[in-house]
């Protein structure tokens, strides 16, 4: 399928009422399709593969000196996300492992064996509120050593691209019938990340290795550059499944859970993975002739609305059959919800949210002598890294990238979660081994 290309220029370059047809298209795109191609002469090729060649430099250096910008006590917001660390919603999501079983075989994804073979760099674009209920989301940039274009490179490709993402949320408002800023005064001082993957083509190259599994993103809008090695199937809101090519100098937007949280599930998030296809065994086979580097780069962004702002259907969205299923929620407690997501069963994240943040506290203050300082939902994002140290009858020991994350996590968290409700794929007897086999002086957990 051949996505039509939507050139932003006319709409940078025309009064608005002489552009309603394009905002139209752009709207009617993200409400069928889930995903736009778009033009914008702000954001070329060259700036593109400026990126993506110091991306694949910083991606080819050595794992220890990568870890150096590694930071899981935010979350992985920030800096490096080692690879093995990042788990598809497919791999714990039950309700969508079950509807993955109904989808036309042609239409299912890759089915993952594990955590994601790719490697992410957190770097955040725009002003950050100076004050926030959400800090640990909006925390300062890491930058590596031995990369001294790096802030420049980054703010300038980042920057450029959430101008693009800016155009096409006012055409999508105005295609929607809502007022032009009604997306773009949420977005100001948002968390927005650019965020680039990088996989090991030299180790993962064979066809049907899966580097994302199945997924929607948790923002309002991702944007994507074109990257030098194809692989990225999305699904269209009819459940057709499509390989994407992104034209040079394009780019490629997709819809986030935000934007379906205000168009009361007008748009929908889009579902999409990035695996190795016979495509990019060719361009492989390619970039070896050309001795060039073969690190598959994504050229990522992704578009929150504000952390303190609060997500709900707006305008006429509100009278929608399904705003019960969009309740009103601070964006930053949202992102929180679905990063722990990553972590727990469905069944967990359905109780009262105010249900059981108190039956957790009250768990912190009967069984332990000090008090966890983070969220439920922050601790578990935390040990993310220990997901496959941790599960039934694992043989695997903790790496050094779990053992860091349980370190800062704390005896009086870990003690909140393995004192909590099962979660899903987690043996409680397992976690509790976690600080023997870290090294870590904690006391036991009480029960």
């Amino acid at each position: 399928m051949e996505m039509t290309v939507v050139d932003l220029s006319a709409y940078l370059e025309s009064e608005e009422a002489g552009v309603k047809e394009l905002c139209g298209e752009v709207s009617r795109s993200l409400r069928e399709t889930g995903a736009l191609l778009v033009k914008d002469p702000r954001c070329t090729a060259e700036d593109n593969d400026r990126f993506l060649d110091m991306m694949e430099r910083y991606f080819d250096s050595p794992p220890e000196f990568k870890r150096l910008q590694e930071r899981p006590q935010l979350h992985y917001q920030v800096g490096v996300t080692p690879e093995g660390v990042e788990v598809p919603r497919s791999l714990v999501d039950e309700e969508m492992q079950e509807k993955l079983k109904e989808m036309p075989k042609e239409s299912q994804p890759s089915i993952p064996k594990g955590a994601d073979r790719k490697w992410r760099y957190m770097w955040r674009v725009g002003p950050r509120p100076s004050k926030t209920r959400f800090q640990e989301l909006n925390a300062e940039p890491v930058v590596p050593e031995q990369f001294p274009e790096w802030k420049d490179t980054m703010d300038s490709w980042g920057y450029k691209m959430i101008s693009a993402i800016e155009a096409v949320a006012e055409m999508a408002a105005i295609g929607f019938g809502l007022p032009k800023d009604a997306f773009t005064s949420l977005m100001k001082q948002g968390p927005h990340l650019l965020a680039p993957t990088g996989s090991d083509l030299r180790r993962y190259g064979q066809e049907g290795t899966v580097f994302a599994g199945y997924h929607y993103d948790l923002n309002f809008l991702t944007i994507h550059g074109r990257s030098r090695f194809p692989g990225l199937n999305i699904w269209l809101k009819n459940g057709q499944k499509v390989e994407v090519k992104v034209p040079v100098g394009c780019l490629l937007i997709q819809t986030g859970k935000q934007i379906e949280w205000l168009t009361a599930g007008d748009c929908i998030a889009g579902m999409h993975e990035v695996i190795v296809t016979n495509r990019t065994i060719d361009a492989i086979k390619l970039a070896t002739e050309q001795n060039r580097l073969l690190w598959r780069v994504s050229s990522t962004l992704f578009a929150h609305i504000a952390s303190d702002a609060v997500l709900k259907p707006l305008g006429h969205f509100a009278e929608s059959l399904l705003v019960s299923k969009y309740p009103p929620i601070y964006a930053g407690e949202f992102v929180e919800q679905e990063l722990a997501m990553r972590f727990t069963s469905r069944k967990i994240m359905a109780l009262p949210i105010l249900v059981f943040v108190l039956v957790m506290t009250g768990l912190v203050d009967q069984g332990q002598g000090t008090t966890c300082t983070s969220t439920f939902f922050s601790a578990l994002v935390q040990l993310i890294p220990c997901r496959v140290a941790v599960a039934p009858f694992s043989p695997i020991p903790p790496s050094e990238t779990c053992c860091n994350a349980l370190k800062v996590l704390g005896q009086p968290c870990l003690c909140v979660l393995v004192n909590g409700p099962p979660i899903s794929g987690i043996d409680r007897n397992m976690a509790m081994q976690l600080p023997e086999k870290c090294a870590a002086n904690f006391e036991p957990c009480t029960f």
